[in-house]
Order: C-alpha cells, then structure tokens, then sequence
C-alpha cells in the first residue's frame, strides 16, 4: 500500500523513467532473461554480460584480497564477523566514483534492460559491493548465513558475480529458493530463520544451489526469493560482487547519495543512480 501510494504521488517521474528505458536497444535473449526473472526469480547472466567489464572488476577483487589484512581493519560494516567488506576504502564522502569498475559493471544496458522490463521502469542503482566471506564453520550461523528475504524495497533485485570458483557447498553458494516456492514467507517474514524453520514450509528439494565458475554472474530477486549463503568451510574463502536495485520510488527516505559524478555520464545512466 505505502509503495502504490508513492508511485501514485510521483506518476510524472515513472513516465520519464519509462520514457528513458524505452532508449535501450532491445534484444532477444535479454527479453527472454527477463522473463525468466519474472517466473522464476532468477537468471544466470553470465553469457550476456560483458566479459571486459566481468575482467576489469575481478581486477580490482585480486588486489584488495592481496591487500585483505590492511583492508580489514578499516572496514565500516563490520557486524558480520563472517565476510569482509573490502570497498570501502574507495569511497569519498560515502559515494563510489560512476567510473568505478563495480559501477561501469552494473549499468550495462542489457543488465538495464533486464531489470527495467521486469520493473516496468528504469530501475534504480542503491548500492554496489565487495565481500569476502571467511571460514564460519564450529559457529553460530547468523544474519545472511540464515534464509531471509531483502527489505530494502518492495521489488529487490541483485547482481553478482562470483570472483572466485564456488566448487561445492564448502565454498559457500548462494543459496535460494525458487520465487515459486518461496511464496508461503512472503509478506510473513520479518527476520532471518533457520533451516528447520524453512523447512517446515518448503521441502529441501525445492534449494537451488549456485555452484559456478569464477566470472559466473546472477541475478536474483531476493525480495521474493528466500536465500541464504557465506557458509564457509574449511579454509575456503568466497569473493563476491554485489550490485542492488530497487524499483523506484523508494519506500524508505533516501540515504545519502552513493554515487558521484566522474567523467561524462549518459541521460540513462544519471536516471539510474539519481543524478
């Protein structure tokens, strides 16, 4: 209802981000990506990325893991004793530069196109992201190591790519269930829950594991998709990147800006991160 509300009271601007998605190039395999978003929450889009922009920020994870013992110690979201978020010395007043290879990553057109037609709109950047999750096993399982769905708005969709090989469970997967099955905890659940909790909704061979190769990239709709991951074993290790968006209007007030201009930047490119 708050959501409806809100895009009631902004019709103006949903017609302008309708107006600037229907810019993009179209294509068939993204058509087809987005409806497999749709029905089922998911969809590997690892063949329509783009391998460069795929290379260029596994760069930039391979030199923050070399430097994982300086950059640990600075992290600013620490509450995860479990992952170290290793960007954060990338920022300036709060906000990543838009040419920034994590940024450049998400704002490919087909990655837009995507997204927007399952929106119905252009989507919003909120956030981008790089973690290292670290051995968790012989401890409590806590916060996104537990199932859960993203509150961060009404539609929550994520991009990743897997910067290092997920071979098996011991590396940590992302891990969900199918928006299908996932329908019983929408609008219910308000924390994260435990394996016996879920599985008492939803029978385990509805899990779907992501065991991919490094550069394998994803997206998940994880406010309909229950999901959990960072499950570490051993003396493995997971590097990831994340890049969040929401369908605008946001539900909650704006935080501070996340991004800041850099070079020059297209009309659907400032729509997209609020420019």
């Amino acid at each position: 209802m708050t959501k409806t509300a809100l895009t009631g009271m902004q019709l103006g601007a949903r017609a302008k981000r309708i107006e600037i998605l229907n810019t993009l190039p179209v294509a068939p395999e993204w058509s087809e990506a987005s409806r497999k978003l749709r029905d089922d929450g998911y969809v590997d889009v690892t063949s329509i990325v783009d391998r460069s922009l795929a290379q260029a920020v596994a760069a930039v994870g391979d030199d923050k893991v070399r430097r994982l013992a300086e950059l640990k110690g600075k992290q600013q979201l620490g509450h995860k004793s479990f992952w170290v978020s290793l960007l954060d010395e990338d920022l300036v007043d709060g906000a990543f530069a838009t040419d920034h290879p994590f940024v450049r990553y998400a704002l490919q057109p087909g990655i837009l196109r995507i997204l927007g037609d399952f929106m119905h709109e252009l989507p919003q950047l909120s956030d981008v992201l790089l973690t290292q999750s670290l051995p968790s096993e012989n401890k409590p399982l806590s916060y996104s190591q537990l199932w859960h769905l993203d509150h961060d708005d009404k539609r929550v969709c994520k991009l990743f790519i897997y910067l290092t090989d997920v071979r098996d469970t011991k590396d940590g997967p992302l891990t969900f269930i199918p928006a299908p099955s996932s329908k019983p905890f929408r609008n219910t659940i308000k924390s994260h829950m435990t394996d016996d909790k879920v599985f008492t909704k939803v029978d385990r061979s509805a899990v779907k594991e992501i065991i991919a190769p490094k550069l394998s990239s994803f997206i998940v709709n994880t406010a309909r998709c229950l999901h959990m991951g960072s499950r570490i074993q051993s003396d493995r290790t997971r590097l990831l990147y994340t890049a969040t968006y929401i369908q605008p209007p946001r539900m909650y007030p704006e935080p501070p800006a996340r991004f800041r201009t850099t070079g020059p930047l297209s009309d659907i490119e400032r729509a997209v991160m609020r420019l």
